[in-house]
Order: structure tokens, then sequence, then C-alpha cells
């Protein structure tokens, strides 16, 4: 059972590819595959990006461009992890639906984030609907009180964070005499705070902020020291998507627990 669960897994991050392909241009899933750069339809075999490299037919008919490495990554990632929820949880099927489709989720919002820079109202809203009625059926008696007070403490702590950006960005830009375009903290990771607090309840989320929190620390600190002593490359200001840290410390706290 655990490699169908893989396999189903290997289909649903298709299905992410075609979402983080689609979402961020039209908000709304309109076609079938298609290859990004000349809009040419993928054949049916090649929906699924890893059979296309495995038939070594990754390239565009029209156009020759290679189905992105994403595509494949993003599949076998999602397979690998439905194969991990199923050892883990397979015991305990509400779990194991619930932590699915969790992680699905998680996973479309890093793919966007990352490539895109975008935390798309289109997916928080219904995400957030799918937590509020998860945790009515969650084993853990009344955690739906739980999970809208980690919605509320999510949102809250992350809103926090968006004003104290936006009124350094402002502060900034006075000390500086011209305005500043970067943003400090977007407002998609407010509504991702939410969604966390909803998925993982109080008091797990404020584990999963801290974590992110350190995480958000550390790399910005190896991304500051490679691009400022090393490659002497470094600009003031420069943008880093929160998100994946958000994903990575609500992950961490959804499979292992908190701290």
């Amino acid at each position: 059972m655990i490699v169908l669960y893989a396999l189903l897994g290997l289909l649903l991050g298709a299905g992410i590819n075609l979402c983080a392909d689609q979402l961020p241009r039209w908000r709304t899933l309109r076609r079938t595959p298609f290859c990004p750069y000349c809009q040419e339809p993928r054949p049916e075999w090649a929906w699924i990006g890893t059979l296309a490299y495995l038939r070594f037919r990754r390239n565009c008919a029209r156009c020759g461009a290679a189905i992105p490495w994403r595509v494949p990554l993003v599949e076998l990632g999602t397979a690998a992890l439905s194969a991990f929820l199923w050892y883990q949880y397979h015991p305990q099927p509400t779990l194991l639906g619930l932590y699915s489709l969790y992680s699905l989720i998680l996973v479309l919002v890093l793919v966007i984030d990352l490539e895109h820079r975008l935390i798309l109202n289109v997916v928080m809203y219904p995400a957030w609907l799918l937590a509020i009625l998860g945790s009515f059926v969650h084993p853990e008696p009344y955690f739906y009180r739980l999970a809208l007070l980690g919605g509320a403490v999510g949102f809250a702590l992350l809103f926090l964070v968006y004003l104290l950006g936006e009124l350094f960005v402002k502060v900034m830009s006075r000390a500086r005499g011209k305005p500043i375009h970067a943003v400090a903290f977007g407002f998609g990771d407010v509504r991702l705070g939410a969604f966390i607090g909803l998925m993982l309840g109080f008091p797990q989320v404020l584990s999963a902020v801290f974590l992110a929190v350190l995480l958000g620390g550390v790399i910005g600190l190896i991304y500051w020291f490679v691009q400022a002593i090393i490659l002497r490359s470094y600009s003031l200001f420069t943008a880093i998507p929160y998100g994946p840290f958000l994903v990575a410390g609500a992950a961490t706290v959804l499979f292992f627990g908190p701290f």
C-alpha cells in the first residue's frame, strides 16, 4: 500500500505543478499542461513530467524547450512525502488524510513563493476553510478550539511582523532620502501564518513561527556572508521570500511535534 500511496503522491505532484504554472498567471486553472515558452500543449504522456524525463522526451515538440527540472522534482518529492506520511500515520486514517492535504498545500505554497514571490489568496482562503473543517474531525478532542485560537495567534504574530516591516521600510526610506520599493514582509505571509495556526493549533503554532524566524535568520546571515564577504556583490534590501521558512517551520512541527 505504501507504493500505491507514493504513486498517488506522484499524481498529486503533477497537479501541484499544474497549479503552480497557472494560478500565478490567471488565479484559476484554464488548460491542460503546456510549454511555458511557446504555449504548446504537452502530449498526454508528458502531463506527468517524470514520465517525460524517463522517456528522454522532455523537450517541447514545437520550440525545443525542456520541461523545467522543477516538474519532476515536485512530483518525486510529493511521492516521497506521501510514502513518509503513509509509513508514519497509516494506523490513523484521519490524520493521514488531513496531513496529506495540508502537505500538498504547503508544497504548492513553497513552489509558487520560490518562483514568483507570491502567496495567493486563491490558495490561502480555501486552505483556511479546509483547516477549519479538518479541526472538527481531528482525533484530538475539541481540537477546533485550539485550531481557531492558533489561527488567530498565527495571523496576529505575523501581522505584527508585517507592520514592523512596513515601519522599517518607511524609516529607512526617510533616512536615505529616497523611497525603498522592497517589501520587508508580505501580507501573503500573514495569511499563511493563519493557515499554519489553524492547521497546528495552539500552542504548536508558536513553535512553527519560532522555527521559521530562526531558520530565516540563519539563511539570511549565510546569504549576506556569501554575497557581501565572498562575492562582494550584496545589495542592501535584497528581498528574500519568507514563505519557504514558514513552510519549513510548519512542516517540522506537523510531522515531528513541537520542541
